[in-house]
């Protein structure tokens, strides 16, 4: 059985790095904005045009230049992904040394954390995870969960359930009949996204 604890990271305002500028990098730092990071540093003697681009909009900031020791300082979270194993693994320590959260994009054996290939529509985030051992696999897993779950109406649901469950909360209603009134109106709204999926899927047949 893999290991590990499934969370899901709050990056707005908290500092994070990417040590390299290759197309791996890229992938981190869009994973990465989607997720809501607002302060994202990426250093490397070079980046892709996606990198640049987004650094020229402001998205995220760009260091021209090597990883210098003390980079990793009050980083929450720093990402290894250069095609360099020596500087990866040298990031790696220096990260945990300073109390980041860490991962080595080359390795999904080596530092604190690994990522997850993910689904996001609305509210809802589904991820697919194989501890790093398979990617790929993942990747095709998460292309399958977004042809079920990509559909709006899962978002419109999302967003239904956070108000009917604040509505309830404010009014007061017993936790177990609160429980049970979500639960019930969880299965309708679910069931009510699967046939608009499903009449989607119908219409692009025919």
């Amino acid at each position: 059985m893999m290991e590990g604890y499934p969370v899901v990271l709050r990056l707005q305002g908290r500092d994070c790095l990417i040590v390299g500028g290759g197309g791996v990098a890229e992938r981190k730092a869009l994973a990465l904005l989607e997720g809501g990071a607002d302060r994202l540093t990426a250093v490397s003697p070079t980046f892709t045009t996606a990198l640049l681009t987004l650094g020229a909009e402001g998205r995220l900031s760009l260091l021209h230049r090597d990883y210098e020791d003390g980079d990793a300082e009050g980083r929450f979270l720093v990402i290894a992904a250069t095609d360099k194993d020596s500087v990866n693994r040298m990031v790696g320590f220096q990260a945990e040394a300073a109390g980041s959260l860490f991962s080595d994009a080359s390795s999904g054996q080596q530092g604190s954390f690994t990522s997850s290939a993910a689904v996001r529509s609305g509210g809802l985030l589904l991820t697919a995870h194989t501890g790093g051992e398979a990617p790929a696999l993942a990747a095709v897993v998460r292309e399958e969960l977004e042809l079920l779950y990509g559909h709006s109406r899962y978002e419109e649901a999302v967003k239904r359930m956070g108000e009917l469950r604040r509505r309830l909360h404010d009014e007061g209603m017993p936790a177990a009949e609160r429980r049970e009134r979500l639960r019930a109106e969880a299965r309708r709204l679910a069931d009510w996204a699967a046939d608009g999926r499903s009449r989607d899927a119908e219409d692009k047949r025919q």
